[in-house]
């Protein structure tokens, strides 16, 4: 009887991480991780990609560069894309492992433990998006100086009409230095953070970027939309 009780008032990722994978925090973290970012990267891009070989007015109206041909009249295009998503895709398998060791250089990642309350989520996933937002800005300021656009950014530039996917497809050294450093900066920097709270800023963080590089300004589907509102 005890010992359903105790059970029953364990926390929901160390059931899971006792009964899934062999209690290794390292193999629930990695695979909670991976399948939050695959979740938003491929429900989101499967939606932009059929909007984008599909002509249905509802959407239409809100594609941002309507003179521009669809991706479906860009083969060459089409070709680069395939190409990047599997590269990147595949890069997945080595980069996400390396996560939770990463995360722990400097504090402790918490699997075992209760979620979060809902303030601790809120200020610091508040703290990622500053610490993130600051880095964000002066390094895609500095990939468009000279010779970094030229030899290094110009790579993510090829693509002249946007969608989702294109966001993850770029040069490795722009990969980590513009987009993951500021993304996992907040965290590893963070002496205690949590599974759930990494999760929700993957979610949060893959979703907002694949809205910023879809070329559509769909209403309620962005921030942007709210602050436009406001205007």
């Amino acid at each position: 009887m005890n010992q359903t009780l105790i059970f029953d008032e364990q926390p929901f990722f160390t059931r899971v991480c006792d009964k899934y994978f062999y209690s290794s925090e390292w193999l629930t973290f990695s695979i909670f991780a991976y399948i939050t970012f695959q979740t938003v990267f491929w429900s989101y891009n499967l939606f932009l990609l059929y909007i984008e070989y599909n002509d249905i007015p509802l959407f239409d109206k809100y594609r941002i560069q309507k003179h521009k041909p669809k991706l479906r009249f860009q083969p060459d295009v089409v070709y680069q894309m395939k190409k990047g998503v599997i590269e990147h895709q595949l890069g997945l398998f080595i980069f996400i492992p390396l996560l939770y060791p990463l995360l722990n250089l400097i504090g402790h990642v918490s699997v075992r433990s209760a979620i979060p309350t809902l303030f601790t989520n809120i200020w610091q996933i508040i703290l990622f998006v500053l610490i993130d937002d600051f880095l964000f800005f002066w390094t895609h300021y500095l990939f468009h100086t000279r010779w970094l656009y030229k030899h290094i950014h110009k790579k993510h530039h090829f693509y002249k009409q946007p969608t989702g996917v294109v966001f993850a497809l770029g040069d490795p050294w722009e990969t980590l230095l513009q987009n993951q450093l500021g993304v996992l900066l907040g965290p590893i920097l963070l002496k205690e953070k949590h599974l759930f709270t990494l999760c929700l800023w993957v979610w949060i963080r893959t979703y907002q970027t694949i809205n910023g590089h879809s070329g559509y300004n769909i209403p309620y589907m962005g921030i942007q939309y709210y602050f436009n509102q406001m205007d």
